[in-house]
């Protein structure tokens, strides 16, 4: 959104015919960096809306790349521009080398662009054909809103990566100049800032609704005392059969072994407990993480081995909830629990 936003300033900028010395020396020295960095923002947006694990720092350092070899390149031109000003050291002008990066630039940022943008539609595609075995029956009604949010972003991605393409491949084949020419992809770059926005805003209302209703409509037909009864299975499942330590437990296949209906479950969780069925599952396990850290005998094998004996399929889950639980990591709970023995 940021460098959507910058892009759309960039547009009233122009068009207004306005002069900021500080942004057009900015913008003459940065010129591509902010929209190197589109693709891969929307990739990694992509990734996260349909993956629960939270994406490795080493692929969101790769996705930037692009976009951080064109900063540094920049500003080692700025740099050469103005130690050597006639291009004295390399038989060249810092304007020279300008010139030809001016010429390729545009080319290789929608190169990029094409491919992570196809990298995302290959994501997306993957997951939607596995949605069947892995959807919850606590979150069918929020995974399919995630799909349908996620498909027409990618069609309208799609419609501007064509309209970009025209552009930038027209301006080539026809040798234009003039900034006009761009004003197309430009206003519906604007357009796109503003409908994401209140698409987004409105998705998330539909989402958090249609859970509430859910959970109160299932609460509201339960006899008395049955959410209780829920509660008292949904325990000894977790502290007596131990049904968390099954990597693969679902809220269908816990309802299956203590004998009720799974959206009980996921009202009773939502609305009395205030959980969602995999916080609820993770709590234990994390419990269970910390018994066997603490443990002598447990001394060899790694925390995140220990995260996977006691139910986690994800280390990047694990960490993510452990520190959302203990407000800090594994290795530093470790650590004080060490330093307190």
């Amino acid at each position: 959104m940021l460098v959507l936003a910058y892009n759309s300033f960039g547009t009233f900028y122009w068009s207004a015919g306005l002069n900021i010395p500080s942004l057009n020396f900015f913008d003459s020295v940065f010129p591509y960096t902010f929209i190197l960095s589109t693709g891969p923002s929307f990739y990694l947006y992509i990734k996260s809306t349909i993956e629960a694990d939270r994406i490795p720092r080493k692929t969101i350092f790769r996705a930037y790349l692009p976009a951080l070899v064109d900063s540094i390149f920049r500003t080692c031109l700025l740099i050469y521009a103005l130690v050597n000003p006639k291009g004295t050291l390399f038989g060249t002008s810092a304007g020279a080398i300008d010139a030809l990066y001016q010429t390729v630039a545009p080319v290789l940022m929608l190169v990029i662009f094409w491919g992570y943008l196809a990298a995302a539609i290959i994501q997306f595609r993957k997951w939607h054909s596995d949605i069947q075995y892995i959807i919850e029956a606590s979150s069918v009604t929020e995974q399919k809103l995630i799909s349908k949010w996620t498909k027409i972003l990618l069609i309208v991605m799609s419609t501007i990566a064509i309209v970009w393409t025209v552009t930038i491949f027209g301006a080539v084949l026809f040798n234009i100049t003039g900034i006009t020419y761009f004003a197309p992809i430009e206003i519906i770059l604007v357009i796109f800032v503003y409908w994401i926005g209140l698409r987004g805003y409105h998705h998330t209302r539909i989402v958090y609704v249609s859970t509430q209703k859910a959970a109160k409509t299932y609460l509201d037909g339960l006899e008395p005392g049955e959410a209780e009864t829920c509660i008292s299975l949904l325990k000894k499942a977790m502290e007596e059969d131990k049904y968390y330590l099954d990597p693969e437990l679902t809220v269908n296949k816990l309802a299956a072994n203590i004998n009720v209906n799974p959206k009980i479950i996921s009202a009773v969780l939502n609305r009395q407990l205030n959980k969602g069925f995999n916080e609820f599952v993770n709590e234990y396990r994390i419990i269970e993480v910390k018994t066997k850290m603490l443990r002598s005998d447990n001394k060899h094998i790694t925390i995140a081995g220990l995260a996977f004996e006691s139910g986690f399929n994800s280390v990047a889950t694990f960490q993510r909830t452990f520190k959302s639980m203990e407000n800090i990591t594994p290795r530093q709970f470790l650590s004080l629990q060490q330093k307190a023995v």
